[in-house]
């Protein structure tokens, strides 16, 4: 008889035995793709209060993607690109976060220029925005005189799951 019971109980252990496995390695696998997205969330955050910790006007020549305007000379601003350590560009892409900004490119191949401006088609960004506060939208540079400047955070990588995406808004605005 218990020959029997054994060799019933047997295959059973062992179903259970595989099951619980897998489940230790799948959540493995979920808990490095949990510790991507937090590396990823708090990139972008610690890029917002970096911002934030800006003087208003400063913001659009640090994180735009013209390195001819930076305030300290030619490079030396943040940008609009951004590593983060343990995160894996995606194929083709030197960087995993990325600024958006309200802007329009009106320059060449050769010499862009990106222009801040209130009629660009940033959907996600709230744009067409009046950001001068003039109660008009209008097709100028809005570059030097900006009172609200929504901003988009995109990071970009690719995980064992393959490729990921975070999102994040705000939109900075001066107080008076």
């Amino acid at each position: 008889m218990t020959l029997i019971e054994i060799a019933i109980a047997l295959p059973i252990m062992l179903v259970a035995l595989g099951m619980f496995v897998q489940m230790l390695g799948a959540g493995s696998i979920l808990r490095k793709g949990a510790t991507e997205e937090w590396a990823a969330v708090c990139a972008a955050q610690d890029t917002f209060e970096r911002m934030r910790n800006e003087e208003l006007s400063e913001v659009f020549k640090l994180y735009n993607a013209d390195p001819f305007d930076d305030p300290m000379g030619p490079g030396t601003a943040p940008g609009h690109r951004f590593e983060i350590p343990g995160l894996t560009p995606l194929e083709g892409e030197e960087f995993v976060g990325e600024v958006f900004l309200p802007v329009i490119e009106t320059g060449t191949s050769v010499v862009p220029v990106w222009e801040l401006r209130e009629d660009s088609d940033h959907i996600r960004l709230g744009a067409p925005r009046d950001l001068n506060g003039d109660a008009m939208i209008d097709d100028l540079d809005h570059a030097e005189d900006y009172s609200l400047l929504p901003i988009g955070i995109e990071v970009r990588w690719m995980s064992g799951h393959g490729p990921r995406l975070v999102r994040l808004q705000t939109v900075l605005t001066e107080y008076h």
